[in-house]
């Protein structure tokens, strides 16, 4: 299995969804915290799971627990938290959570 990470801000829709449009790609799993983004209209609640699975043919599934915490998120993106300290305490937080028993 190969895993992509291919984020959704300051892209078009169209840039958004050509990246999906890969051979083999099976899954879009959305990771985010909060799912109502207003930074793309075509990511938000129900749109982005419609347009994976009517139009791409692609299941879409939305597991937040393996989204930072809030705090987390507000103090790497809004305070220009470094990489050196996020790394370690989003792997502490995964551990904590067990994500490896929930999802397969």
């Amino acid at each position: 299995m190969k895993v992509f990470t291919i984020g959704f801000t300051r892209k078009t829709a169209r840039e958004f969804f050509e990246k999906l449009r890969r051979p083999g790609l099976v899954r879009l799993i959305d990771v985010r915290l909060n799912k109502v983004s207003q930074l793309a209209g075509f990511s938000k609640r129900d749109d982005l799971q419609f347009s994976c699975e009517a139009i791409l043919s692609i299941d879409y599934l939305h597991l937040p627990q393996l989204a930072p915490t809030q705090a987390m998120l507000d103090d790497f993106k809004k305070n220009h938290g470094s990489w050196m300290n996020y790394e370690p305490n989003f792997l502490a937080l995964m551990a904590q959570r067990k994500v490896e028993d929930s999802v397969s």
